[in-house]
């Protein structure tokens, strides 16, 4: 274990051969660190236990397989994952490219002592403010993006410390026709699992249609309110994206090469080149 020094270049080349855990020193602000520890129980559930949800696994399949084509493209061999969260092994997403791919995983909480992969913990802010004896080739935000206080920043931190600029992002939206494609069609999936007549299907589909469809209408209304008023949803997240506005964040910090919806999910993944400046 190390802790970083800013006399001299951070040893981003011995961290990705040798593995390891390098700490760095910094403190975000009060209103961050609260976001970020309101996680911690669904993080421990998830990344400590390995018991992520089937649908979850799914996407990250898919994922792996967007990083994969986009580090072929770029010739990249390595990568840092900023936000990879409090796992001692690999998050599954990157699992499957450890015979290509160097991987580095960044985050400030300070849960699991040790890790089966090379770790730096703290804030790509930390990270950005140091020299780095090596450059990243890919930086990753794996639905982190919306936890950083500034997400412009970030992104050009993320430039910063990659050679290239390049980036790919998997971000959850919160645009309404997806939430309700999404969470209808669950309800309307279990519904058809647990009624197996044409009578009692027509009961359930009626009584969701009568009693869930408009507690569904006024989520979303006040979701769009509070949306278009800048309010938070919850308490886990700094930002909640829509498709526009994310489009409109990645258009200004840098070059967008690939936006794709994950299909039957709220998700999409990007493929950016990033640029270093904020302005």
């Amino acid at each position: 274990m190390t802790t970083a020094s800013h006399d001299n270049p951070l040893k981003i080349a011995d961290l990705l051969e040798n593995g390891g855990i390098l700490r760095l020193d910094g403190e975000g602000s009060a209103d961050w660190r609260q976001v970020t520890e309101a996680s911690l129980a669904e993080y421990r559930a998830h990344h400590q236990a390995e018991k992520y949800p089937q649908a979850t696994l799914d996407v990250m399949a898919m994922f792996e397989g967007f990083i994969a084509k986009w580090a072929s493209i770029w010739g990249a061999e390595t990568m840092i994952d900023l936000g990879c969260g409090i796992g001692s092994a690999r998050p599954p997403y990157v699992r499957g490219l450890a015979a290509t791919l160097k991987y580095i995983g960044l985050d400030p909480l300070d849960e699991t002592p040790s890790r089966e992969y090379p770790f730096i913990c703290g804030r790509l802010e930390d990270l950005a403010a140091h020299t780095l004896d090596k450059k990243f080739d890919v930086a990753l935000f794996v639905t982190s993006l919306d936890h950083f206080e500034d997400a412009r920043n970030a992104l050009a931190l993320a430039g910063k410390i990659t050679g290239g600029g390049h980036a790919v992002i998997w971000c959850g939206l919160h645009d309404s026709p997806l939430i309700a494609q999404n969470d209808l069609s669950i309800r309307i999936a279990d519904l058809c699992r647990t009624n197996r007549t044409l009578l009692t299907r027509i009961l359930a589909f009626t009584g969701l249609a009568l009693f869930t469809w408009p507690r569904v209408a006024w989520a979303l209304a006040r979701r769009e309110r509070d949306l278009a008023a800048g309010r938070p949803l919850d308490g886990f997240h700094f930002h909640y994206f829509t498709e526009a506005r994310l489009r409109a964040l990645l258009n200004e910090a840098g070059t967008v090469h690939e936006l794709t919806h994950c299909p039957g999910t709220n998700s999409v993944f990007a493929a950016v080149t990033l640029s270093s400046e904020t302005e």
